[in-house]
């Protein structure tokens, strides 16, 4: 229960008991004022009463019709006479109902009224003795007036009362309100800074010291993401053309042909430039170095289009292009495109083109595509490019397998498997080796339609994506995840690796959420969902849809294939993930400094590193060495 609702309770409780007793308190004194007017108006009233009754003795008829003339008039609520002589006893009481009056007020009441007697004497004899009680009706319908006003005002204090103190407690308590807002914004990694400092000296304080809390985390995030950047730049940047350097290529490029991350493969380019040295004597080497420059920003601006590309400097005059999706008629017009820029730097710069040129080799890869034949071939490439003294480009494209299967053909299987749903799902597990405990399983799928059906998630997520059936895909595969029982994942964490393309598709959004509505309180598991770290920096909109869809379940979001591939860091507070994935190799690539700076952001962000394809126990004892315990991949199968 929040402070608010607890301090509202508590003033409400002690508003309500002192109206309370106030009415009451008020109620009581005018009960006890209107009996003791009754008592004193019935000891007025009993001297008359004695008087008529001492004319009316000697006849009895008249005494009788006398006490029923002074009953009926409505001030008595009974009348006893007794003579001496015992001739006449006579007694009126009026049992009747006191009317606009309810029984339950009237039990609650309960007006005990004290009889009068007075003796009734002729001269100096006395014939007998009257008693008499006043008429308690009377009191009963003006308490009961009274009562009804008391109510009325009861109930309209009370709420003018509870209005006027919750205007206060929401202007007292605002500035606390503020702070709840600080502390939640800081578990959603964003810092802010109240700047309306409060007049209670108690919150005026607890302000100051949130505020200052905020700042120093703030200030550990932005100092970890500059020495991010640096030593980034140091690693894996080259200082003259600013391009990635050989390092952080050979990492990524594991990455790139990755089958879950692509579609059909792609394109590598190795660009050669011949005639370094006439360039410096020419130009100088500080020019040489702008030109270098020139050559590098014309290379970025050509594969702009290709939001996965790697372009690295891997030495003086050699570059490397690889260009994820890129078709081999693309590639070609990427080569013409760059050598026309280049020959136009060449005359800007009054240089000899058969002194100063470049050659490109072009390889077009498919996803299965091992590094080392990647590379072999693509260095064929621009050998023969080389040697082409016609032309300074040339194209290897591997004809495809005689024994693959045609467009159509992969149709028929994915559609058939998408209405039948032939998919069959599997959970591989992130483990903590420290306490030998699963952090979370992820899933992902094959296709098991029967013989020759059966297909693993690389062999049909590319012609999938080329045929545009990849949201129905998952849709099909995330219902039966989230409808069907799946003991395995009981009291667990699944996490799905949700592809570039369903995250692009609006109408996937939605029907994710209505599955959500219809299902999630219902799951006897928790979910969470990854994305690449290349797609959530270039589709911050997109990604934080689905963000904030699984956040609104308590559902977790987490990044993969982490490679620090941002120039700043801070796309991370925004979409506030829970875990960052990151290949073995890349994490130990890191020098000291790179891996502080990063544990520095992912500490101040509360986010987990987690090692992607671990493979040997000694890479997992120089992880633990970082303090990267979660882990995936085949050394999990040692860990008991």
């Amino acid at each position: 229960m929040t402070l608010f609702k607890q301090m509202a309770l508590a003033v409400s409780f002690i508003i309500i008991i002192m109206l309370a007793a106030v009415m009451a308190i008020n109620y009581y004194s005018a009960k006890q004022d209107m009996i003791q007017s009754l008592y004193e108006t019935t000891v007025n009233n009993i001297s008359t009463l004695t008087n008529k009754l001492a004319d009316a003795s000697e006849e009895p008829a008249l005494l009788v019709t006398t006490i029923d003339a002074e009953f009926d008039s409505g001030y008595y609520k009974m009348i006893d006479y007794k003579s001496n002589d015992g001739a006449t006893d006579y007694l009126q009481i009026d049992s009747d109902p006191v009317e606009g009056v309810p029984l339950w007020f009237i039990n609650f009441t309960s007006i005990e009224l004290e009889s009068v007697s007075a003796d009734v004497s002729t001269g100096w004899n006395m014939v007998g003795v009257v008693s008499v009680t006043g008429d308690t009706g009377v009191v009963y319908k003006a308490l009961y007036k009274m009562f009804i006003k008391l109510l009325y005002l009861f109930v309209i204090s009370v709420f003018v009362a509870l209005l006027i103190m919750w205007i206060i407690l929401h202007f007292v308590l605002k500035p606390l309100y503020k702070v709840q807002n600080q502390a939640e914004a800081i578990l959603k990694n964003e810092f802010v800074i109240q700047k309306e400092i409060p007049f209670t000296t108690e919150f005026k304080d607890v302000v100051y010291g949130m505020n200052a809390m905020v700042r120093k985390v703030e200030e550990i995030f932005n100092k970890g993401n500059e020495a991010a950047q640096r030593n980034k730049e140091l690693l894996y940047n080259d200082p003259t053309t600013k391009l990635f350097n050989r390092r952080y290529l050979m990492l990524k490029m594991t990455d790139l042909i990755k089958l879950e991350n692509k579609t059909n493969g792609g394109t590598i380019m190795f660009i050669a430039l011949a005639g370094a040295e006439v360039l410096n004597q020419t130009l100088g080497r500080q020019k040489a170095d702008a030109m270098f420059l020139e050559i590098a920003q014309g290379f970025n601006d050509v594969c702009k289009p290709y939001e996965d590309k790697v372009i690295a400097r891997v030495n003086g005059t050699e570059f490397t292009l690889m260009l994820p999706d890129c078709e081999a008629d693309e590639a070609s017009d990427v080569a013409r495109r760059i050598n026309r820029r280049f020959n136009k730097l060449i005359k800007a710069n009054a240089l000899d083109a058969e002194a100063v040129n470049i050659n490109i080799g072009l390889y077009r890869y498919k996803p299965t595509v091992s590094i080392g034949d990647l590379l072999t071939r693509a260095d064929n490439a621009l050998s023969q490019a080389k040697a082409n003294e016609a032309d300074n480009t040339y194209l290897y494209e591997e004809k495809d397998d005689e024994n693959s299967m045609g467009k159509e053909q992969w149709r028929e299987v994915i559609e058939d498997s998408i209405t039948n749903n032939y998919f069959s799902l599997r959970f591989w597990p992130t483990l903590n080796a420290k306490t030998k405990t699963v952090d979370h399983k992820v899933m992902t799928f094959t296709i098991d339609g029967g013989e020759n059906k059966r297909f693993f998630y690389g062999d049909f997520i590319a012609p999938a994506i080329n045929l545009g059936l990849v949201s129905k895909m998952y849709i099909v595969t995330l219902r039966d995840l989230i409808t069907q029982r799946h003991e395995e994942l009981d009291g667990s964490v699944c996490s799905i690796r949700l592809s570039n393309e369903f995250i692009k598709d609006s109408k996937a959004f939605s029907e994710l959420s209505s599955l959500f509505d219809k299902h999630a309180k219902t799951l006897k598991f928790k979910l969470s969902f990854e994305v690449t770290d290349s797609f959530a920096i270039h589709n911050i909109a997109a990604v934080k849809s689905f963000v904030n869809l699984f956040a609104k379940y308590g559902f977790d979001f987490g990044v993969n294939s982490f490679t620090g591939e941002s120039s700043d860091y801070t796309y991370l507070k925004e979409l506030n993930p829970k875990f960052m994935k990151a290949d073995s190799a890349f994490l130990l690539d890191q020098s000291q400094d790179s891996m502080s700076a990063l544990q520095v952001i992912t500490d101040s962000l509360g986010i987990e590193i987690i090692a992607s394809f671990v493979k040997t126990t000694d890479e997992l004892e120089q992880l633990q060495k970082m303090h990267i315990n979660s882990v995936q991949g085949p050394v999990t199968d040692s860990i008991s």
